[in-house]
């Protein structure tokens, strides 16, 4: 099966590998009472033309809410150089 569009040139799926990594770290006061936590998810996909990375990064607060969300994708061509790189910080409205 055929997918993908990558410089008019088509990109086998059996070629591309996808990882993904997730770590949450809970954040305590002196009490050991919790206050917030804060979640980062690495997804990368790789294939013979390069490789995407998209970081997440969620703040969360004590009621598990999400206080901000960074959000960082990258691009690199086969040789690791950086292509591309956007952020966005997303922070979300009060109820």
């Amino acid at each position: 099966m055929k997918v993908g569009m990558m410089e008019k040139e088509i990109v086998d799926s059996n070629e591309i590998e996808v990882g993904d990594d997730l770590s949450v770290n809970i954040i305590l006061d002196e009490n050991d009472q919790v206050v917030g936590a804060v979640a980062d998810e690495v997804i990368v996909a790789t294939g013979p033309q390069g490789s995407v990375v998209d970081e997440i990064i969620d703040v969360l607060d004590a009621d598990g809410k999400l206080v901000i969300e960074d959000e960082t994708m990258t691009v690199y061509d086969a040789d690791a150089n950086v292509i591309s790189r956007e952020e966005e910080i997303r922070i979300p409205l009060a109820d």
